[in-house]
């Protein structure tokens, strides 16, 4: 993913870009920015703190997004892609960066590399409460993405959101079948 510049509607103007390791202290620090609530809501679980080894294993899922504002990340998008099933979307914004449309653009940025990667459904697993990301996972895309929402049984809200894939979705060892040399095809 190439680095996008966008200006939200108050005219600030942010930089999305893919994640690297060498964004973790950025991370981190926006992690301690947040409210509790907020990190509840994304990891679905009290973190007062990011740990080393977690901040690290973010940065290195299939796709991280981060949302950076002059030095400083203030939101970021994660595509998690496990075998077998559709790759899940989760998000992170700052507190004081909130409802102001990063949340969105960070959702659509992956939404475009999940496309890319031919990815036909994407999931993001919420509270029941998460009420405002409901609603922006309804707004994506202008609304056409018609997200499908089901309570799972363990209480959590699992958002389906049916993708138009760009090309056919790699497996997992990452080599299409058309790149196997002859004797391997046949």
């Amino acid at each position: 993913m190439e680095p996008i510049e966008i200006t939200l509607r108050d005219g600030t103007t942010l930089t999305l870009r893919r994640g690297t390791l060498a964004d973790g202290p950025a991370v981190a620090r926006m992690h301690r920015r947040c409210s509790l609530d907020t990190v509840f809501r994304r990891y679905l679980t009290a973190m007062p703190q990011l740990s080393p080894a977690l901040q690290q294993r973010l940065l290195e899922l299939h796709l991280t997004v981060v949302a950076e504002h002059r030095t400083e990340v203030v939101g970021l998008a994660h595509l998690a892609e496990v075998a077998g099933e559709a790759p899940e979307l989760a998000l992170l914004v700052e507190d004081a960066w909130q409802r102001r449309g990063v949340g969105r653009a960070l959702a659509e940025a992956v939404l475009r590399s999940a496309e890319d990667d031919g990815h036909s459904s994407m999931v993001a697993c919420t509270l029941p409460s998460s009420t405002a990301v409901h609603s922006l996972l309804r707004r994506l895309r202008g609304g056409r993405l018609a997200p499908v929402f089901t309570r799972s049984d363990d209480g959590l809200v699992r958002v389906t959101l049916r993708l138009a894939p760009r090309r056919t979705a790699l497996p997992r060892d990452g080599v299409r079948p058309a790149e196997l040399p002859r004797a391997l095809s046949a």
